[in-house]
This record gives C-alpha cells, structure tokens and sequence, in this order.
C-alpha cells in the first residue's frame, strides 16, 4: 500500500467512524425522547452510563481496525467486526422502538443508520440485506400494534421499506464502483504492466516503510537486486517483443521461487528487486544464489537460439544494518554489488563489500574496529571513483583465478585477493580531478598519483592481520628492469605477490574503459603484456596469466558464482 493509499485509508476510517458515532447519538437521543417525563435522574444517568462505556469501548475497537486492519486476514477480521457493530446498532434500534412506551411519528427511519452503514462498509448486498431485515422488523411491529408502542401507518412502513431498499441499492452500488475504480488506479500506479510485478514506484514506496519498521523494531532486513545477464545483446538480436517474452517468463519463474514474506518488483528495464524483512546477510545471499541458480537451470519457451548459449543473471546483496542505516544507503549498496558481480563476469552473486566481509570474518577480534574503517574508506573511494572501486573488484576475482592456475596455497590464494581488493585504497587521497583526468598528467599531478601505493600501505599497517599485504601494496608499481615506483626495486626483490598484482593491475587497466584511453581488444593486450616481459612484469608470471587467459577465456565463458563470504 502506498502512501497516498494509506492517507486515503485512514480518511475513509475517519468518515465512517464519525458516522458510527454520529447514528448512536441519534440513537440515544431518540431513547432519551421517548422515555416517561417521570423517569427518575439517577435512572436516566445509569442509562446514560450503560450506553456510553460500551459506546466508548466500541468507538476505540472500530478505529483501531479501520487504521490498522490492511491484510487479507485481517480484512477478513474487519468484515466479521463490521457486521457485528451493524447487528449490534439495528438490535439497539430495535430494543429502542419496541421497549420504551411513548410514541413517535416515523421513528421507524432510524433504521436508515444501520442501512445507510452497512451498505458503506459492506457493499451493496450488505446494504440490502440489513435493509430487508429491517423492513420485516418494521412491519411486524406496524401488524402488530397491540404488543408495541409504534404508530405508522402500513403505507408509511412500504414506503420507509422502499427508501432503505433505494439506499442500500444505491450507496452500496457507489461504494463498489468507488472501491473497483480505486483498485484499477492502484493497480495503474504500482503494478507494470508488462509482468505484473509491483513496478519501481511501488518498491520505493514499500522499500522506505519497511526499511523504517526495520529499524523501529531492531530486526535486520535485505535487498537482493537481479540483472539479467547480456539482455541488451538479446534484444538486439531477436529483438525487443522477444525480450518482452523472456521478461514475463522470469518474472513469473521468480515469483515461484522466492522466500516466503519477500516482496519482488521489476526495479528497472532488466532489472528485479526483492526486499527481504527479516533476513539476516548469509541468509539473504543463500536465498541471492537460489533465485540465480533455478534461472540458469531454467530453459525459457521464448530463448530460441540465445547468442549466449543461455540466459542468467547477476545479483548484488546488501543489509539493513550490516551495509547501511537508511532506504538510500540500503540500496546503494545493493546497487554497487550488483554492479560488482558483472563487472566480473555474469552469473554470480556478490555481496556488497564481499571481499572485507571474508576479511572481518576471518580477523582477529582486535582487528575488527580497524576493518570496519576500511569498509568505510572503501565506500568512499567508491563514492569518489567508481571506476577504482570497479577495477578492485575484477583485480581481486582474476588474482585469485590466477592463484587457482599456479596452484598456489589457499591461505596465500585469500591474502592475493585481500592486497588486490585494496592495492588502490591510497587513491583515497588523490584528487579527484588527477584521478579522473583526460589529458596527460603533469610531473606534479604524476608525482602526486604515484604517492597512492605509500599511502594504501599506511592505511593498512595497523592492521595485524593483514601485514602480508602490506608490502604487496606498497610494491604493487616496481617494474621488474627496475623503473617503477616507489621504491626502485627489480627481478626478484620485487615481492611475488606484488610481481603478480602488477600483471593483473594492468591487464584490468589495459581492458577497460578510462577517461584517457579505449579499452584494448585482447589480442592487444596480449602484445601488450608479452611487450612488458622482463621490462615491467615477472617474465614466468606474464606467460603463464596470458597462457590462463586464453585456456579460460575469460572473456565469455560462463564463470561460476562468486560467492565465497560465508564459505
């Protein structure tokens, strides 16, 4: 429900509470005009007292449900609690015309209350069933004069029958089309029309009072966001009624498959959110991985011919408190995962920050205040340089494919990938417009841009856990004829991880989109990289990442999920 349903909700709540109000008031006025004018007050105040605690007691129950009753079984429990005070307001009516001993013309009309009341809140057949019991309750009192004290004439009675049948029909008829049309705008507003999902106006919506009753109620919650993997390759070859076709089917197959309690919408063109109340990280991720899993699996009636032997997506995860304090927060996270796992490749999932959650979880207790920092450092080089961010997430995954090709320990394979995921945190110091440059750099800007590696291994110096790393990082620039920065160092005094980190540096950097250059096809890049043996790089280590390269292909292969944060 969006907030201009719910403000419209609690208005109509207000109404029909003040007419409630309003017809037991005329209820008990009409039964205090009719008592004896020898009726004692202290009789009169009991009266009075009997009828406005209950009254009081009911007014307090009706519009607590009215504001708060908005799911189908809490509905159901309003349907039941609406009848029940009608019922409860034509029996007082009734005890009212039949008990008291004076007489009144036309008071029979006040069963217009429970009419009018019920045709509101029920419906049309509501509306006419309470008027027809009231019309037999009204004729069997004109028939039967001598038992109570009611003068109507038996005309007056047909036509108070007629006027409550006239405005049940009506009102109940108006109530429906109101209650239609206001369905079919909501459903215009919220729903997309090509999958039926809840459309990206209505994830904002629900996203922003969920993350909130997250955070009044001290409960986690999640966001998963879905990409379909190549899709923009797949319109452009079958075109776009093809891509409607495969939208719907995916859209329905996720349906099917996600948690119970999750609320999925399509966030974008190719693109699905699940919120997950609720949900802890690791569970989140699980549930991320299942969803990416059944549509690998999954052969789609209108995939034809796929140019990339079949359809997947990528997802990114993130977690309300774990990666953010707020709706905006929360999805940004979401958003930079997602965008992590296809830069890497498709079919994957990530977790927004994956390679610091293995970091904290493998750290000492002692080194986890200081990690918690590098999380928030990492943000903001992502916030300042999004391609840096981008290009520490691929470094990390080749470096560590490449650790899996040399056979290399695992524990040594995990501190590769922790020095490649930060080997450019330094840059946090660097201007953003030398950064970001299109031109050639300046021997002032140059050497400013230099200074990032001594910086990088600053910041993470104080990390125990990671001073293995260190000198990776800081080394990560030495060219192996010894011409690179900042030390100097050639061959062999070069670290190895280092020697390694910089041939995946480059082949990234070589591969990429940048302000100063194009990225470079890969028969380039191989020349590039075979230009550089024993000039710049290890020359065992660059035939051997070249020989990887071409053995994986990398570049179009379907790699495995990348999801190692809980494992």
């Amino acid at each position: 429900m969006q907030e201009w349903q719910r403000q419209r909700s609690e208005k109509i709540a207000d109404l029909v509470l003040g007419a409630h109000l309003l017809a037991y008031l005329l209820t008990l006025s009409v039964f205090i005009v009719r008592l004896p004018r020898s009726y004692s007050y202290p009789s009169l105040n009991a009266v009075l007292l009997g009828f406005f605690v209950p009254a009081t007691v009911f007014i307090i129950i009706d519009y607590y449900l009215l504001s708060n009753f908005t799911s189908s079984r809490q509905k159901n429990m309003l349907l039941c609690w609406n009848i029940t005070k009608h019922t409860v307001l034509f029996f007082l009516i009734t005890y009212v015309l039949i008990f008291t001993q004076t007489t009144l013309q036309l008071q029979g009309a006040l069963y217009l209350l429970p009419v009018v009341l019920a045709a509101i809140s029920l419906g049309r057949v509501g509306g006419l069933i309470f008027s027809l019991a009231a019309s037999l309750s009204l004729f069997m009192m004109t028939l039967e004069k001598t038992y109570f004290y009611i003068e109507i004439s038996l005309e007056a009675a047909f036509l108070l029958s007629g006027i409550f049948l006239l405005m049940a029909w009506f009102l109940g008829s108006v109530i429906e089309v109101e209650n239609n049309t206001s369905q079919q705008l909501a459903n215009l507003v919220n729903e997309d029309e090509l999958t039926g999902l809840g459309n990206h106006r209505l994830f904002q919506e629900r996203l922003k009072f969920l993350v909130s009753s997250a955070a009044m109620d001290n409960k986690p919650l999640s966001l998963i966001l879905l990409d379909i993997d190549n899709f923009k390759e797949y319109n452009d070859t079958y075109g776009h009624s093809q891509g409607d076709f495969i939208l719907k089917e995916l859209a329905a197959l996720l349906q099917q498959n996600v948690p119970p309690g999750a609320e999925l919408a399509r966030y974008g063109s190719d693109e699905f959110s699940v919120i997950l109340p609720g949900f802890s990280l690791e569970k989140a991720a699980g549930a991320a991985d299942f969803l990416r899993e059944i549509v690998s699996k999954h052969c789609f009636s209108a995939e034809g011919i796929h140019p990339y032997e079949e359809l997947t997506v990528s997802a990114g995860v993130a977690n309300l408190p774990y990666h953010a304090c707020n709706r905006e927060e929360l999805l940004d996270a979401a958003d930079e995962a997602l965008y992590s796992s296809k830069v890497t490749g498709s079919n994957k999932v990530r977790v927004y920050l994956g390679v610091l959650e293995k970091i904290r979880h493998m750290a000492e207790d002692d080194d986890r205040e200081v990690i918690n920092s590098l999380c928030t450092l990492m943000t903001l080089v992502n916030a300042k340089d999004r391609y840096t961010y981008g290009h520490s997430e691929r470094v990390a995954y080749y470096i560590r494919e490449f650790a899996a090709y040399l056979e290399l320990s695992e524990e040594f394979s995990r501190l590769l990938e922790y020095g490649a995921f930060l080997h450019d945190i330094g840059k946090l110091e660097t201007p953003r417009e030398i950064l970001n440059k299109k031109g050639s750099l300046s021997e002032k800007e140059r050497a400013t841009m230099q200074e990032h590696p001594e910086w990088g291994a600053e910041i993470l110096s104080p990390v125990r856990f990671l001073q293995p790393v260190v000198t990776m990082v800081l080394h990560h620039h030495e060219n192996y004829n010894g011409t690179g920065y900042p030390s100097g160092l050639a061959g062999e005094e070069i670290p190895f991880a280092a020697r390694i980190l910089r041939i995946v540096d480059s082949y990234d950097a070589m591969k990429t989109v940048r302000p100063y250059h194009k990225p470079l096809t890969l028969g380039k890049i191989f020349l590039e990289l075979q230009y550089g043996s024993n000039r710049l790089y290890d020359p065992k280590l660059v035939e051997a990442f070249i020989d990887m390269i071409r053995k994986k292909d990398m570049e179009t292969a379907k790699s495995k999920v990348y999801l190692q944060v809980f494992k």
